[in-house]
């Protein structure tokens, strides 16, 4: 009875295999042998793992969220306020795609190291170039669905890009604006965009990019080793190591338990963050005319950063230029460098590429987040040279100059960060009434937010009465002592 019970459940099995083909499939990707791999290797099972976290939670939002400019930033509040673990949802959500972008980068960065673009890998390169791009367009789509200030500011951010782009400019502005002005147009196409058209074309090449993993293999050890000059000898190479009992190992379970145990140590490390930390907190809802200037997300601050240390004139070239410079590196590196040499023992020049390259993320992060550029109010008032006395409109103006964050950006006699002009260095001293038209409408090549609107008339009165005076204080050097604070 037992027997025939076996041999009827075989029976079914095979009809099942025979009609589905499982069987193919699980010995094409899972029961296979291959070339032994180190734990760090899992930084694509990681980020597999966090794409799908991405589509899991991206879903569940999207049966709450509304693309529409009136109710956007309420759905959001709604969902993280309301809805029963949406908090958690959205955090998830928001720490998984942070953490993506982190480990696409480690990616690209160990793939340099190693030469893994070297043949027959090209294509296997080159869509994961392609892949690395949309994972940075859609971490910066995601947050511009929030719709609140920093939404706004960041799409007005890369539609200064598109804008200074040579030609066609223009014409791309209204093609990702969506008219005239951003509106609801706007957020409609930033919403398609993150919503269908990335995540599906991303999916396809995440797909394809597997597949010419499993056919052509990782950078085995052993080519490592040896001077590898084609294709059939990389091929050949591998193979032997994958068979070998010393360098080769079964797919199933050996290698899937390391790759995707570094996959799940990043996955618990953006659940952890959701939980303990939570979601970001949102910005006022999003005002189309009035300017402001909050913080991106920070795995842009490094960008940010570059572009506040740049001069003026260079700036707008480089939010253009940087982005192609950096596609084509990436997508014609494979026919650039042929050489045979793969592995970091190899390559002493790529290591110290990607060291620098390392280190200045890091610092121009760390840079960022000291907000030195950004506006954001300092509660540290400005020192007063002694021996000066302030009138009281002049001393509710400097009060005032603080909690707008003015001296966030500017110097006033060497104390400050020095981002904007030092006030008591100007050339010429401005008159009560030029201050007042500076700060209510700055010139336009001057990138400064107007402040017409944002302040009533006795604050701008009070805010000029004491920007006015500063233009008389000694530089820093020649003060032989300052008041750091005044009722």
């Amino acid at each position: 009875m037992f027997k025939k019970l076996k041999d009827a459940t075989v029976d079914i099995k095979n009809a099942i295999d025979t009609r589905l083909g499982v069987s193919k499939i699980t010995n094409a990707t899972l029961f296979r042998r291959v070339a032994k791999t180190s734990w760090y290797q899992g930084d694509g099972a990681a980020m597999l793992m966090l794409f799908g976290t991405q589509v899991f939670t991206g879903l569940f939002m999207a049966l709450a969220y509304s693309n529409n400019p009136d109710n956007a930033y309420e759905s959001v509040q709604a969902i993280t306020n309301s809805l029963v673990l949406g908090w958690f949802v959205r955090a998830l959500h928001y720490w998984s795609g942070g953490m993506m972008v982190v480990m696409v980068v480690i990616h690209l960065f160990r793939h340099l190291l190693l030469g893994g673009y070297k043949a027959p890998r090209e294509a296997t390169w080159l869509v994961g170039a392609l892949m690395f791009f949309l994972v940075l367009t859609m971490s910066f789509t995601g947050y511009t669905l929030r719709w609140d200030e920093r939404a706004v500011y960041a799409i007005r951010v890369i539609l200064n890009m598109f804008y200074n782009v040579p030609w066609i400019g223009e014409e791309l502005v209204l093609l990702v604006q969506g008219g005239q002005e951003i509106g609801g147009a706007t957020l409609s196409r930033f919403f398609a965009l993150h919503v269908l058209f990335i995540p599906v074309l991303l999916g396809l090449l995440i797909g394809y990019h597997l597949y010419l993993v499993v056919t052509l293999g990782v950078t085995s050890k052993i080519e490592r080793k040896v001077d590898v000059k084609s294709a059939d000898e990389q091929q050949e190479l591998y193979h032997k190591a994958a068979d070998s009992k010393k360098d080769g190992e079964w797919f199933y379970p050996d290698t899937a338990f390391n790759v995707n145990l570094m996959g799940f140590i990043i996955f618990m490390i953006a659940f952890g963050l959701a939980l303990f930390v939570g979601a970001p907190e949102l910005y006022p809802k999003a005002n189309l005319t009035e300017a402001s200037m909050p913080m991106e997300e920070w795995w842009f601050y490094w960008y940010s950063s570059i572009i506040a240390l740049l001069p003026p004139s260079l700036a707008p070239v480089f939010v253009v230029g940087f982005p192609l410079f950096v596609f084509f590196f990436l997508m014609s590196l494979p026919f650039l460098d042929r050489r045979p040499r793969r592995g970091i023992e190899k390559r002493p020049g790529w290591a110290v590429l990607v060291t620098f390259l390392s280190i200045a993320l890091l610092s121009l992060t760390a840079l960022r987040m000291q907000s030195p550029w950004t506006g954001l109010p300092s509660q540290k008032l400005i020192p007063l040279p002694e021996g000066v006395e302030l009138s009281q409109q002049a001393r509710a103006g400097r009060k005032l100059f603080v909690s707008y964050g003015c001296n966030s950006c500017h110097a006033i006699a060497g104390y400050g960060p020095g981002v904007g002009p030092d006030l008591a260095k100007v050339e010429e001293r401005l008159s009560r009434e030029e201050v007042l038209r500076f700060i209510l409408n700055p010139p336009k090549d001057i990138p400064m937010p107007s402040y017409e609107g944002r302040l009533t008339e006795e604050e701008v009165i009070r805010i000029m009465e004491f920007v006015h005076l500063a233009q008389t204080f000694p530089f820093k050097q020649e003060q032989t002592g300052a008041k750091e604070s005044e009722e």
